[in-house]
């Protein structure tokens, strides 16, 4: 099986890299939101997808990593079953990003991910032939000759982690006290079979919170999200709607992820009985949130229906920024979690979640998506351009 998790700072780290718990709705969002960029110049979505991949399954192999435990930790990071034919072929019989996709405009290969995970793990250069998203059975990914020259490592810089305080430990703390006991959530959470299995029958998938789950590599988010940003703006993109794109990923994410999970047995036993107040949902699902490797996030003020403000320690962006790039002028850069944050305050204050309402797509574009009563997001401070958090306000109403 793989190497147990290292989890410090918010982080779980597995082989020396970051792992966060995305759902199959972001993931197939932010690979349609990179793809948007293919008719800017000098971009090419498609082998960044892959390419970002490579140098992070190197590094695995570098650390001792198998071919053998290269494939487990793909089963069990929830990406889907790799079976290998003749010739260095591979298909996936079931594949997270296979079944997972969301098309702009068109049907095309959607594996992008899995594509660059066999070119780390083989340094062979490989394309998706077939597709499932395009009506194959399977998909199939042959070899197109050797990797003529790695792409380069791109996490050059240490990671700024720092000690997050405890709850309520900051000066400037305005918030209510509640009973939620985050420590026991955690472990909770930590104890839940949240893995895909490889065995013969087993598909490699994640299923919980009535959503498709990955154990991704943080690193390969910020990779994908970040380039793909910078591109945009020096292809002559708008800023503000340029970023707009990518914090849509993390409104997606809450309104899946999170809603997912507040209407959950799980969230049922363990943590309704607990909430009295709107506050206490807001510290249940933060609780939860601290078990899925983002960082560490500490509400500081709740005035419920108006505002939201919650810090960040170590948040997966903002560490994944410094260790790729110098610290940045921009601070509203911390994409998934400005939309995490808005999306938070949305289930509670825009639909409320605890009414249980049916969370599909229809529900999503008419009400939690509907402009009318929604919060507005500013990020106050950031991690990436050297603050020691991140810090994210939700208020009702206004333009951000």
């Amino acid at each position: 099986m793989p190497r147990a998790f290292d989890r410090q700072h918010g982080h779980a780290r597995l082989g020396g890299l970051s792992r966060v718990f995305h759902c199959n709705h972001y993931n197939a969002y932010l690979q349609m939101a990179v793809l948007l960029s293919e008719d800017v110049e000098g971009c090419d979505p498609e082998a960044l997808l892959s390419a970002a991949m490579v140098p992070l399954i190197r590094a695995l192999r570098d650390e001792g990593y198998s071919r053998e435990e290269l494939l487990e930790e793909f089963s069990f990071c929830g990406f889907g079953k790799l079976r290998a034919l003749l010739n260095e072929q591979w298909v996936t019989p079931s594949s997270h990003y296979g079944q997972a996709a969301l098309m702009h405009g068109k049907k095309r290969q959607s594996c992008y991910f899995t594509q660059g995970f066999l070119t780390g793990m083989t340094d062979l250069r490989y394309r998706e032939n077939q597709c499932k998203q395009q009506g194959a059975p399977v998909d199939w990914f042959k070899p197109e000759g050797e990797l003529a020259k790695p792409p380069a490592a791109y996490l050059i810089n240490p990671a700024p982690f720092t000690q997050a305080p405890p709850r309520f430990g900051f000066d400037g703390c305005q918030t209510f006290k509640t009973k939620v006991d985050e420590d026991a959530i955690i472990q909770a959470v930590a104890a839940l079979p949240l893995y895909g299995k490889s065995d013969k029958d087993d598909t490699g998938l994640i299923d919980a919170f009535g959503v498709v789950l990955t154990n991704h590599f943080a690193d390969y988010y910020n990779r994908i999200s970040y380039t793909s940003y910078h591109a945009m703006l020096k292809g002559g993109m708008p800023e503000r709607h340029t970023r707009d794109v990518f914090v849509q990923g993390g409104h997606i994410c809450a309104f899946n992820t999170f809603g997912g999970i507040m209407s959950s047995p799980e969230w049922y036993q363990l943590i309704a009985p607990l909430c009295e107040s709107d506050a206490d949902w807001i510290h249940g699902m933060v609780a939860v949130i601290n078990a899925l490797g983002w960082g560490v996030w500490r509400v500081e003020k709740i005035a419920p229906g108006k505002e939201l403000v919650i810090r960040i320690y170590n948040s997966y962006e903002g560490i994944g920024y410094r260790m790729m790039y110098p610290a940045c002028k921009e601070k509203n850069i911390s994409f998934l979690n400005l939309g995490a944050v808005q999306g938070l305050a949305h289930l509670l204050w825009k639909i409320d979640i605890r009414e249980r309402p049916t969370l599909d797509h229809d529900f999503y574009a008419n009400t939690f998506n509907n402009p009318a009563g929604s919060f507005s997001i500013q990020q106050t401070h950031a991690i990436a351009a050297g603050d020691e958090y991140d810090r994210i306000v939700a208020r009702h109403g206004g333009d951000g």
